[in-house]
């Protein structure tokens, strides 16, 4: 019987896999390895791409055995397999075709745009692109099957099985798998899966999302599903290159079908095939510069009048100046309806993420697949009456395996994998267990308080140990309560001890939120009313958008800064923001602000005499409005850090009190507008604008003006100023600015032996320029304000400015600037230049 199972498993194996082939692909002069070269079985598109060491290999049953490697500016290689395992290796020969770079033994590359039949092929597909494209009709829908999996890269079995750590889980072989792409070995670490049906409407415009099945497993876990959920989709998004700039993996790549195209790119005629029937013409194409943000790779277009683009393979340059991608292949399949709308049914995605080009890496891939396409009005066309873009069924999460199999069934590229039961042996071993909670607390902040639904956390953590010059050492324990508890209903606080001042200080909030949160109460979208009590210390001039004031990781500044107060705020508030981007809240709030020694509060009498103050309230009523389209963001448990800022962020915001209401001491009245853009300079990288501009209309006290934001860290904070002192200026209305060029690469790519480490170009310039209108200038009309600190310095006619000049993508995260004060240098104790630092992740 055994001896009939073994026979049996190697006829379902040799019936599975026809041919097997793997290899290398080398030049014929110099012996290079040759990345990225198509290697397909003739005839068909059945094959794959060599990767950076020219290494290849794939599986078929297809009957054809001639495999045909083919590579810009080489002739085309063919060679005889057979039928199992075949290993070759390829010496390609050059021809007069090249891809410009010097080479040994081999002439510059003479190409021209001028009477280049592929280039006046690839127009005339430029030129239709659009009459193709199935958002033209009234209606459009699909099904979509979507899986998204990590992976260790290259899992040496027998290596691994020497390692003393993995021998305490020596389990995990058994979840290793191997994989249709290039042949590779993988031990699988997280894998998602999602179900969806897609409606769109033409007009008015919408588009909605169902999900009816979604499961996730694996080491990322960890991190917030809201968040990394958003991450994935912003790097992993659906590639269109039907427009000029493609959207992948947080930058922008100019499309080989781009209006700009034979401009940018190289294109060649390589061979023709047949691609279900119909007669195409594999175009291959190469940007002008490797290290630039564009593609290698084939357009497979059809030979009659339309130029139908059948199949699209694309591959990143080698030199390419794009961090952590060791290789990446995309691959896309359309075909064509009766009345020639372009229908993509494959989107798959393939990356190898390394840190080093020696490492392994991990294996990343995402896959899509598109089916039951329509153009027809939705049965029920009330699915765009929902608010929600994307909206998950009830029971999404609860599919049985059944409805999974269904799922999967007719695609031979899906990857079954066990990851859900491998992470739960994983979790019985104490190392990993203790390893994961340790990870848990560093990345999300909060410390959990049961093993499972978990009601109550502790945290953030990074917040436990601080300190400043007014409290000493300071400690603070804080905690909220989660949707284990509750969905809706929310307690959130800390308390904090100052071991100088020796006062206890802390925050108490209670929130309802309209919404059921699935994971933490500040999940997108925000609606909820919201009622706050604190007392604590105010940095006055130091307010920083993306981390709290009292992060241990902030506490090493350039100079001590002792202009602090203390401030209590009660505060009952409603916010509400749409899925179109659009906010608006209303808050109550009453604040009493104490003066401190260093920070004193001496009110001016009408006859110039001062007194000391102790204190000042004001009970104000604050109108926000905030327009975000088309957001991209990463939520974290306490703040939400803009992936991009492709979309306008525009806010504004009205303050009023009136003197006498609910304790006020001045009417009051502030105006505040900001704007933060992203403008896309593609090829040639991006600039990031901030602005902002406001006025304070009523007389009051220095602590209720308008006071601009000194950074006295090392660290690069956006809209606040590196070289200011906090104080040194103080207005009753502003305009300010920050714009930030990021090159990308643009000139250091060019240069040789700097391009080979991969740096980028980035130039900063900043400013605030400000007045003091009479009526709040102490020194003029003084009765009843307060003198402005030693420190303060009354801006004149000119603007105060900064411009920086940096280098980022220094071993792939550090941002280095130095940056230099352009005006008011003659300012005592303030630094006039400065170098700064800043951890960056990007790609």
């Amino acid at each position: 019987m055994v001896a009939c199972l073994a026979l049996t498993a190697m006829q379902v194996a040799d019936a599975q896999y026809i041919i097997q082939v793997e290899g290398y692909v080398r030049d014929s002069v110099t012996n290079e390895a040759l990345p990225y070269v198509s290697v397909a079985l003739r005839g068909t598109t059945i094959g794959t791409a060599t990767d950076d060491n020219g290494r290849f290999a794939f599986n078929s049953t297809s009957d054809s055995s001639v495999l045909a490697v083919s590579y810009i500016g080489y002739e085309t290689a063919y060679r005889q397999l057979k039928r199992g395992t075949n290993r070759v290796e390829i010496l390609l020969k050059p021809t007069s075709i090249e891809l410009g770079e010097v080479v040994v033994g081999r002439t510059k590359e003479r190409y021209t745009k001028k009477d280049n039949p592929a280039v006046a092929f690839v127009r005339n597909v430029i030129e239709r692109r659009d009459a193709h494209d199935p958002y033209l009709h009234d209606y459009f829908s699909y099904d979509i099957y979507e899986q998204r999996m990590f992976a260790n890269n290259d899992f040496d079995v027998e290596k691994a099985r020497q390692s003393w750590l993995l021998k305490q889980v020596d389990f995990i072989f058994d979840y290793v798998d191997s994989t249709s792409v290039r042949g590779r070995t993988i031990l699988p670490l997280y894998n998602e899966e999602i179900i969806a049906d897609n409606h769109y409407r033409h007009s008015p415009r919408a588009e909605r999302k169902s999900i009816t099945g979604y499961k996730r497993a694996g080491l990322i876990e960890i991190i917030s599903e809201e968040g990394i959920s958003q991450f994935i989709d912003e790097s992993f998004q659906d590639i269109d290159i039907f427009r000029d700039n493609i959207n992948l993996l947080m930058q922008r790549f100019v499309s080989p079908l781009s209006s700009i195209g034979p401009d940018y790119y190289k294109y060649y005629m390589l061979d023709t095939l047949d691609i279900e029937g119909e007669s195409c013409l594999d175009l291959g194409f190469a940007p002008f510069n490797s290290e630039s943000f564009g593609f290698v790779g084939h357009l497979y277009v059809t030979l009659d009048s339309t130029w139908f683009v059948k199949r699209v393979a694309l591959n990143v340059p080698r030199d390419i100046n794009l961090n952590f991608i060791g290789e990446m292949s995309i691959n896309q399949d359309y075909i064509r309806t009766a009345d020639s709308t372009r229908i993509l049914t494959r989107n798959d995605i393939a990356m190898i993420f390394r840190f080093t080009k020696k490492q392994n890496g991990a294996y990343a891939r995402r896959i899509a697949l598109y089916r039951n396409h329509s153009f027809e009005k939705p049965a029920d066309s009330r699915i765009f009456e929902n608010n929600a873009p994307v909206v998950e069924s009830e029971g999404a999460r609860r599919q049985n395996e059944q409805f999974w199999n269904e799922a999967r069934q007719g695609s031979d590229d899906i990857q079954r994998t066990s990851v859900e039961e491998m992470m739960a042996k994983l979790r019985q071993v104490p190392a990993f267990y203790w390893s994961e909670k340790v990870i848990n607390v560093l990345v999300n902040g909060y410390i959990q308080t049961a093993e499972t639904d978990s009601k109550f956390e502790f945290g953030p953590a990074n917040t436990f140990f601080s300190g400043n010059s007014l409290e000493g050492a300071r400690v603070r324990l804080g905690g909220t309560t989660t949707v284990n508890l509750s969905r809706q209903l929310f307690a959130d606080g800390y308390l904090a001890y100052g071991f100088a001042d020796r006062k206890l200080k802390g925050d108490a909030i209670l929130e309802y939120s309209f919404n059921n949160k699935k994971t933490f109460r500040k999940e997108y979208p925000f609606h909820y009313l919201r009622a706050e009590y604190k007392y604590d210390i105010n940095q006055i001039g130091q307010h920083y958008l993306y981390t709290n004031p009292d992060n241990a990781f902030m506490m090493i500044k350039r100079r001590t800064n002792n202009l602090i107060t203390y401030m209590q705020r009660a505060e009952l508030s409603y916010y509400h923001e749409n899925y179109k981007g659009f906010g608006y809240s209303m808050m109550l709030r009453h604040l009493k602000e104490w003066a401190t020694p260093d920070v004193p509060f001496a009110r001016i009498a009408a006859d110039g005499s001062k007194s000391l103050a102790d204190h000042y309230s004001s009970s104000q009523l604050e109108l926000y409005l905030r327009w975000a389209p088309n957001e991209k963001f990463f939520q974290s448990r306490n703040y939400r850090y803009p992936m991009t800022l492709d979309a306008p962020v525009i806010t504004l915001t009205h303050t009023m009190a009136r003197k006498g209401v609910l304790g006020s001491d001045h009417n009051y009245n502030k105006t505040e507008i900001g704007l933060r853009k992203r403008f896309w300079l593609s090829p040639f990288g991006f600039i990031d604008i901030y602005g902002q501009a406001g006025q304070v209309w009523d007389r009051v006290p220095y602590p209720l003006l308008i006071i601009p934001n000194a950074n006295l860290s090392y660290s690069i904070e956006a809209e606040t100023f590196p070289l200011m002192d906090p104080m040194e200026f103080i207005n009753d209305r502003f305009v300010s600015w920050e714009t930030t060029y990021c090159l990308n690469g643009w000139v250091f790519n060019r240069l040789p032996l700097i391009k080979e480490l991969q740096l980028r170009e980035v130039v900063s310039f900043r400013g605030w320029y400000g007045d003091l209108s009479d009526k709040n200038n102490p020194t003029l009309n003084g009765d009843g304000l307060y003198a402005f600190p030693e420190n303060t310095h009354f801006m004149g006619k000119r603007p105060y400015m900064e411009i920086g000049a940096g280098v980022e993508n220094i071993f792939k995260l550090v941002r280095v600037d130095y940056i230099w004060r352009l005006s008011y240098r003659d300012h005592p104790s303030v630094p006039n230049s400065g170098i700064r630092f800043r951890m960056k992740f990007s790609f």
